[in-house]
């Protein structure tokens, strides 16, 4: 981890390997805030300040860290951030914990098995590790704390190299220890060490830092990890470089930090990095990278209190992808004989693959609307009601599954439509109008800041119905849909700036009332209506280029008009039509396994069959 960041699940071609490892749970890809704790102003302090990345304020959770030190390291699971070790008047082997659902701060039990500071930390899905630091004197000890009983153990491999000052990132596979201090000479380091989350064994990548320095800070994208900041042979630094996980090479991004600056922090959420604090002379300063581009600028806040020598976690009860979700929620659709528009709220749990009813339904009874989420709720909006199209938004509430009103509906009353969602907006995209029966491009954003409702300014160049959506951490994909005839094609909108455009591939086969899933690798369309006929086939959209293919595994029976969701490691594709009967939608759950891409029947079917139904997951 990036002086304690999540370890992020990257979006490259080696995630196969990493869902097999299953290493997806720590994937931060809507961790909502960063945790920047302890330090040294002077003196050393307790301080725990929290960035909203919603909108970039920074506020004090409530609770600080139990002991006041500098030189510390941090980790986290989904639940909690560690924070562990640093400096008093000596060197501590302490470890404080701070719940991610409530900001609470307490020991979970144990503590480091050796005294230490100035060193970093990275995690996988189950183990946080925390390398190097002194002690004195400097050490290669790597200790590794399990996430499932916050006990500490050595994982039995150590950094070749004994290093104070270092910071590290992490990618789906691998965490990188970078830079550092060497003591007796030769000093300031460009070493690069790599943990290997399914062997614990490290070694070198290859390629080094291209300039030596120590007390840096370090974060990471979804594709490449940047190495901020640090202290050179003489004065500070201001360099950023970047290590592409893809390939494991390091480059300049070209744009560096505002201000040259060793000893500071660093948080990510799924957009952007922040570098926070430092030393040389003390700074209160938070500079921020834009993943899409890499331009490095102030975004106008600071820490209420100026100080170096801290660490940071991001965290928060997060929406992550395809992370620790635990539920999937299928709402609306409708059914036959008789025809019936359908109100219901069904509950597919992730763990056991059992389906109930939290409880609480939808507050109009509709067919043919999509979903999106936030960090906190599912909105499902659109729809057709038996009589017309409807702009209804419903929001079930993920912390009690309450359903209700947030208050605004869809600008356009459509259905047959589908949606995708950034950290910070959903967008529900194409549709139809009935009346006046006719299919629409357009592109409605709900603002999951405020939920109010706004145009993005560009829609889809395509008006189209009954299409699927499935999103990346930087791209949603419209794929397929009926406008008429049936399209093969995919339409791709940036979060990063909400253009849409054609990304050069399209379906293999044009078709509508298909649905999608995804991993943090790939999107998956399953299903459909072609002409004519019905079909089981999947496709696969490589989110690192973009490419379109089949797994090699269809679905059990071709199906048409499915809602789908996704837990880390399967997709469901729930309820339809199924010919040659397709006068009687369809109870079956089918579950996609992401680590072999083969399709299988879970045992558990909705109460009732539907189709046109949508879903999302918590």
């Amino acid at each position: 981890m990036a002086q304690g960041i999540f370890g992020l699940d990257r979006v490259y071609k080696k995630q196969v390997q990493n869902v097999k490892n299953d290493n997806f749970e720590s994937w931060p890809e809507s961790a909502i805030y960063g945790y920047f704790g302890g330090g040294d102003t002077p003196p050393y302090v307790t301080t725990v300040d929290r960035i909203d990345f919603s909108n970039e304020t920074l506020s004090s959770p409530g609770n600080n860290l139990p002991q006041a030190r500098e030189s510390l390291a941090a980790t986290s699971s989904s639940s909690y951030g560690y924070f562990g070790g640093g400096f008093t008047v000596s060197s501590v082997a302490t470890v404080d914990r701070i719940d991610f659902s409530n900001e609470t701060t307490s020991a979970p039990g144990n503590n480091l098995p050796q005294a230490k500071s100035g060193f970093a930390a990275v995690s996988s899905s189950s183990y946080g590790y925390f390398g190097g630091g002194f002690a004195p004197p400097y050490v290669a000890t790597v200790d590794r704390i399990d996430f499932s009983n916050e006990t500490f153990s050595a994982p039995g491999n150590n950094l070749p190299q004994a290093r104070n000052g270092l910071a590290a990132v992490s990618s789906s596979s691998y965490g990188y220890f970078g830079g550092g201090f060497l003591s007796p000479p030769p000093g300031r380091v460009v070493t690069v060490d790599r943990i290997d989350f399914s062997n614990e064994t490290t070694s070198a990548p290859g390629n080094n830092l291209p300039t030596g320095r120590n007390t840096l800070a370090a974060t990471e994208s979804s594709s490449y990890g940047y190495f901020g900041g640090g202290f050179t042979s003489s004065p500070p630094s201001a360099l950023i470089e970047r290590l592409d996980f893809s390939n494991e090479t390091f480059s300049t991004p070209g744009n560096n930090l505002s201000q040259a600056k060793d000893q500071l922090a660093a948080v990510s959420s799924s957009s952007y990095g922040y570098f926070a604090g430092g030393e040389d002379p003390v700074s209160a300063v938070v500079d921020r990278i834009d993943f899409s581009n890499e331009i490095t600028s102030l975004p106008g806040i600071g820490l209420p209190q100026a100080r170096g020598s801290l660490a940071a976690v991001s965290g928060g009860a997060s929406y992550r992808i395809n992370g620790s979700r635990t539920y999937g929620y299928i709402g609306g659709g409708s059914n036959y004989p008789p025809y019936s528009w359908r109100d219901t709220v069904d509950r597919l749990d992730f763990s056991n693959e059992t389906v109930a009813s939290p409880g609480n339904d939808l507050s109009e009874a509709r067919e043919g609307l999509a979903a999106t989420q936030s960090s906190f709720y599912g909105y499902f909006g659109g729809g057709y009601d038996a009589s017309a199209s409807a702009s209804t938004v419903d929001r079930i509430d993920f912390s009690n599954e309450t359903t209700s009103a947030p208050g605004n509906n869809l600008p356009q009353a459509k259905d047959q439509l589908a949606a995708v969602s950034s950290s910070y907006y959903g967008y529900f995209g194409g549709g139809y109008l009935n009346p006046p029966t006719t299919g629409v491009n357009t592109v409605d954003r709900i603002d999951f800041s405020n939920e109010t409702f706004s145009a993005p300014g560009n829609n889809l160049p395509q008006a189209r119905r009954l299409l699927a959506a499935t999103e990346s951490s930087s791209y949603g994909y419209f794929a397929g849909g009926f406008t008429p005839p049936y399209r093969d094609t995919v339409d791709r909108i940036d979060f990063s700036n909400e253009t849409t455009s054609a990304p050069g591939n399209d379906l293999p086969q044009a078709r509508g009332s298909l649905a999608a899933v995804s991993n943090n690798s790939y999107g998956y369309f399953g299903g459909g209506e072609i002409s004519p006929g019905r079909v089981d086939t999947v496709e696969r959209l490589d989110f690192s280029n973009e490419t379109l293919s089949l797994p090699g595994n269809n679905l059990s029976q071709a199906r048409i008009d499915m809602a789908a969701t996704s837990n880390n490691s399967y997709g469901y594709l729930c309820g339809g039509y199924i010919p040659p009967s397709d006068t009687y939608p369809y109870t079956r759950i089918e579950s996609l396994d992401f680590s072999n891409e083969t399709v299988t029947l879970p045992g558990n079917n909705l109460p009732a069959g539907r189709r046109r139904a949508a879903a999302v997951s918590n």
